[in-house]
């Protein structure tokens, strides 16, 4: 009868141990971790310029934030099924301009965008170049002061990312109030490391001093829904191939 009740307390014991150790586990796997948490505060609390050099994860960040917000938000590209994409010449109030709001002879406009959902621009190099500001000026006259507003407006931020911090149009890149330098994405087993410096200001960003945290993501690659090599579809003119999508599907895992 001792032996029995040994084996019952010992059962029990470890049965006790399992539920510890699972509730745990679940509790490790639905708690952000601090990396996620830096990041929804920074793409919560402000406009937010990403850079880094090519292939190394800005669209990678990008998208896992808007995973873990899980909410409708406007983009340049097709990230998951919550984006709705966008072309740039939207990200305007009305047709006013800089003078308008100097002279006085603002003009109402109807809305655009639902309260509350934040826009993400890839490739802010390419789309909005620096070197090209007199073109940009004649183009998107209001974009600036949509960067500006689009809190009051909509309750909105708008994100950047670009290869170089300085590439990107100064009028927009100017009004952030977050940068975050991609350092680089390595493979690891189901998950990307992606690892990131975040500064305070353009000054600090640009002479890499003062961070004010530095983490490594890990981005589920299950949970990623964009293609990464969009613009290969994009500007080739030819319709992209099985091969070419199972190719896709694997440089991406």
């Amino acid at each position: 009868m001792t032996w029995l009740w040994v084996i019952i307390g010992t059962i029990s014991g470890i049965a006790g141990i399992i539920s510890v150790v699972l509730l745990t586990r679940r509790k490790i796997v639905t708690s952000p971790s601090r990396a996620d948490a830096w990041l929804l505060n920074e793409f919560g609390r402000c406009n937010v310029l990403l850079y880094g050099k090519k292939r190394q994860g800005k669209d990678l960040i990008f998208a896992h934030v808007i995973a873990l917000r899980g909410e409708k938000h406007y983009a340049n590209i097709p990230y998951d099924e919550n984006t709705e994409v966008i072309t740039l010449d939207e990200l305007k109030v009305g047709d006013n301009t800089y003078i308008d709001f100097i002279n006085g002879t603002v003009r109402p406009f109807p809305p655009r965008f639902k309260q509350g959902c934040d826009v993400f621009v890839s490739d802010g190099g390419i789309y909005l170049p620096c070197q090209y500001n007199k073109e940009l000026n004649a183009k998107y006259p209001s974009m600036p002061i949509m960067f500006a507003l689009s809190g009051q407006l909509y309750d909105m931020r708008v994100h950047l990312n670009s290869q170089a911090l300085g590439r990107s149009w100064d009028k927009l890149r100017e009004q952030a109030d977050s940068y975050i330098q991609v350092k680089r994405t390595i493979p690891h087993g189901e998950y990307l490391y992606t690892s990131i410096v975040g500064y305070d200001s353009y000054e600090n960003a640009l002479n890499e001093t003062h961070p004010i945290a530095k983490f490594t993501v890990h981005i589920p690659i299950a949970e990623l829904k964009y293609d990464t090599r969009y613009f290969r579809e994009y500007l080739f003119d030819c319709s992209q191939t099985d091969r070419d999508k199972i190719l896709s599907k694997i440089l991406r895992s």
